[in-house]
């Protein structure tokens, strides 16, 4: 029992080391994907939702899936908006 039990616990250590580094690369992911819109012109950011968008639409893909991609392309808008000057 006491070896099933330590087993489950360096698995669950082991999942908890995996979710860090994900959320790790994902901060990491965000901040490069906010410097590059960032240094985009108006023009060139609608072109780039366009085209995401086409893709969405093109693509078969679940609905959950595509739930994600209009998520992106929120969070592109508002990473615009936030880097947008005043």
């Amino acid at each position: 029992m006491n070896t099933l039990l330590s087993q489950l616990l360096i698995k669950l250590a082991q999942k908890e080391a995996d979710e860090k580094r994900l959320q790790t690369r994902v901060a990491s992911l965000e901040m490069l994907v906010s410097a590059i819109i960032s240094t985009m012109d108006d023009h060139k950011l609608i072109n780039l939702k366009s085209e995401i968008d086409m893709l969405v639409r093109r693509e078969a893909m679940p609905a959950g899936e595509k739930d994600d991609v209009y998520l992106l392309l929120r969070n592109i808008s508002s990473m615009a908006s936030a880097n947008a000057p005043e």
